[in-house]
């Protein structure tokens, strides 16, 4: 039997902790935590965030931060994609804290079951019973934003999808390795979750 990835593991682990946060108990009230913030300052369309109150890990004003972040599972029907949703999360809570937007880059390069959170409304209606793209409107605001979003020329192909079903704004790489690779290059540093 095939262990699992310690990738995998990683993203399993936050995202129990991530839902144990956000989904209330039975009793509770549907208010959110004390000091969240559902979305914004800088992506309207999701992205929560905490306030922390003199975080003693204390990163230099000048430094630049670029994250590229790898986003291959599927997500359930009629769900924003939660990966991708961490990438407004990113963007959201570094502004929060008052880092300038210039200094905080982001990427995505999409590949596997991935894909379909980059279709536009109507590609992901033909594919998926008719249904909208949920995540649609945070991809528009990443890429307004300056995030940076590829899909893998190789899911591209195996799915025969053309550039016109894709959100504008998302470009096509060769491979997601080709994508991934000039990213690191670039300077921008892989994020596992």
């Amino acid at each position: 039997m095939a262990r699992p990835s310690l990738r995998f593991l990683a993203r399993a682990t936050a995202l129990s902790v991530l839902v144990a946060a956000l989904v209330p108990s039975a009793g509770a009230a549907q208010e959110p935590p004390p000091g969240m913030q559902r979305s914004g300052p800088r992506i309207d369309a999701g992205g929560f965030s905490l306030a922390v109150d003199n975080p003693t890990f204390v990163v230099p004003a000048d430094h630049v931060f670029k994250a590229v972040f790898e986003i291959v599972d599927r997500t359930e029907d009629g769900q924003v994609h939660p990966e991708i949703t961490t990438i407004a999360r990113f963007l959201n809570l570094h502004a929060r804290h008052d880092v300038p937007d210039d200094h905080v880059l982001a990427a995505a390069v999409v590949h596997g079951g991935g894909f379909p959170a980059l279709l536009n409304d109507e590609a992901h209606a033909a594919r998926y019973d008719g249904a909208p793209n949920p995540t649609r409107a945070l991809v528009e605001d990443l890429i307004a934003n300056g995030v940076e979003i590829v899909l893998c020329g190789q899911t591209a192909g195996g799915r025969q999808l053309r550039q016109e079903e894709l959100i504008p704004g998302v470009t096509v790489a060769l491979s997601a390795m080709t994508a991934l690779n000039y990213f690191q290059t670039q300077g921008y540093q892989f994020n596992p979750w």
